[in-house]
């Protein structure tokens, strides 16, 4: 009975293979993601909008390194990620695209950064969440990194597949939002 305290176990928590890292801020996500850039050449940043990709193309200019370490997922073809480490720098709003995508990998862990200031967070409370963190004393630069941050955004993903009917496309995440949820 102690053992189950918190109710059954979640046989499923080892199918997820996206491994979130969430930051505060996506000045902190961007920081961490040139940071990954420069200690391993080989990461290849995938952006699910056009949006993301353009602003951390010009942030990769800007600190020397390789823009084509950026790419838009529907630049994306399966021998692009060859010999590559495949990073997300956005979640999409619907879990089932991005699993779609990854479908045929053949990988067991993709990282996935995330900031709590991104709409799609903000459109579940991130805002409420953020000055209670930083009163426990996160700062900007730390990472929260654990398997029930991942399981939170496929719950919230999946609440939100349940309220599109007809996806409409968009350049960036607030755009996809604010077409897709009104």
């Amino acid at each position: 009975m102690l053992f189950n305290l918190f109710g059954k176990k979640d046989n499923s928590s080892n199918t997820h293979v996206f491994i979130d890292k969430a930051y505060a801020s996506t000045t902190a996500k961007m920081n961490a993601c040139v940071q990954l850039a420069k200690k391993d050449p080989a990461c290849l940043f995938i952006c699910w909008f056009a949006n993301t990709a353009t602003v951390f193309k010009e942030q990769f200019k800007q600190q020397g390194l390789d823009e084509n370490m950026i790419t838009e997922t529907h630049h994306l073809h399966h021998s692009k990620i060859q010999g590559k480490t495949p990073v997300f720098v956005e979640h999409y709003p619907l879990h089932e695209k991005e699993i779609e995508l990854i479908k045929n990998w053949d990988l067991e862990n993709i990282i996935v950064f995330s900031a709590l200031d991104e709409p799609l967070f903000k459109h579940f409370g991130s805002d409420k969440i953020l000055p209670f963190l930083k009163m426990m004393g996160m700062k900007e630069d730390d990472v929260i990194e654990h398997s029930m941050v991942t399981k939170s955004i496929i719950n919230g993903q999946e609440k939100i597949a349940k309220l599109v009917t007809i996806e409409q496309s968009a350049s960036s995440q607030a755009t996809w939002i604010e077409k897709n949820l009104k």
